[in-house]
């Protein structure tokens, strides 16, 4: 009988430590979510609704965040045509991807000027200002890397 017990209370105390770990598992999620805010068109900042209608005119929002990291607000938009932007604290692109290939206008002259003689015709698919980089992912799969003033520097492996 004092093993029907022992063995009762040892389930009972697993059980309540699963139920204490899924409760914090709960909390740890609300706070993760509290990070992340899922916000309508109108709250928007000014900057990236001048941006959007410039350069996706005929596309619609479909989803916009406000996220807080480290470094600060950043702001990631999702359009219906697919392409998905991302926005630094101050409203500036700092990555942008569409299949659809990105608009002419936002690449830089220099990455225009390498591009349109190294791989003329091949539409870029995303672009990303990373520190004093900026990558570009061409349609077909090549990776190219150039410094922050658009100097070609290495395809990207």
């Amino acid at each position: 009988m004092k093993l029907n017990n022992l063995s009762l209370v040892m389930l009972l105390s697993g059980t309540l430590f699963l139920q204490a770990a899924d409760k914090k598992e709960i909390a740890f999620k609300s706070e993760m979510k509290s990070t992340n805010v899922s916000l309508n068109f109108q709250q928007m900042p000014a900057n990236i609704k001048s941006f959007l209608a410039k350069y996706y005119p005929k596309a619609t929002v479909s989803k916009y965040e406000a996220k807080t990291t480290v470094v600060g607000k950043k702001y990631e938009v999702k359009l219906n045509n697919g392409a998905e932007i991302d926005f630094d604290k101050n409203g500036n692109w700092e990555e942008i991807s569409d299949k659809q290939g990105v608009p002419a206008a936002l690449i830089p002259a220099s990455i225009k000027t390498y591009l349109a003689k190294n791989y003329k015709g091949v539409n870029v698919e995303s672009i990303d200002k990373e520190n004093n980089k900026i990558k570009v992912d061409l349609i077909n799969d090549i990776d190219l890397e150039f410094d922050k003033n658009g100097k070609f520097l290495r395809i990207d492996k």
